[in-house]
């Protein structure tokens, strides 16, 4: 693979194949209400290293993607009010609430609670959102593609590109992207322009 566009694709695809079977192995697409804990905690554990490559391939496809010159914005004060607006939108109490019976949770156990499922919700929303991150990737790299342009723009440092870790103990095909996106990230980075400090 010489090409970046190649590398793209293919780091495209080994991401939708490995998140979409993290998913399928634990049996998300049939939306169970519950699963194990240790089922969610390995899950949660592959979604979020699979989360931090998914956003670097958004990130380097940004690179890729074509803007128009970054135009300033108008500036706008949060705290001026509005022509008609005659109260504020938000309130804070300063009334302290009263005091009610002790919760439960202070009070201790009674008994040793048993090991429960733990709700699935959260962890499908996770996974459905990558999926949909997958879907989607050229209109989420176009759009931060925007934020980025305005970053250099406005003189603010590069970031910075560590590497991901545990890749040692990922399998092959994802430790080899894991490692491709890192160099090409750095890379990527190199003609950002340095801020002026002084």
């Amino acid at each position: 693979m010489t090409d970046l566009s190649d590398f793209l694709t293919h780091t495209w695809k080994t991401l939708a194949r490995v998140i979409a079977e993290t998913g399928v192995n634990a049996d998300l697409f049939k939306a169970p209400e519950t699963v194990p804990k240790t089922v969610k905690r390995r899950v949660s554990a592959e979604l979020k290293r699979f989360g931090v490559l998914l956003r670097r391939l958004i990130f380097l496809m940004t690179f890729r993607v074509e803007l128009a010159p970054v135009t300033p914005r108008p500036g706008s004060n949060h705290f001026e009010k509005a022509e008609g607006e005659t109260q504020s939108k938000y309130t804070f109490s300063l009334v302290p609430t009263q005091a009610d019976e002790t919760p439960d949770f202070l009070r201790g156990p009674v008994t040793v609670p048993e090991r429960e499922p733990s709700l699935a919700a959260s962890l499908i929303a996770r996974w459905q959102a990558m999926l949909d991150t997958l879907k989607h990737a050229n209109r989420r790299a176009k759009c931060l593609a925007r934020t980025i342009q305005r970053r250099k723009a406005n003189g603010e440092p590069k970031p910075y590109i560590v590497l991901v870790p545990g890749t040692h103990a990922m399998h092959r095909a994802v430790a080899f992207v894991s490692g491709g996106l890192t160099v090409q990230l750095i890379e990527a980075l190199r003609d950002w322009p340095v801020p002026n400090t002084g």
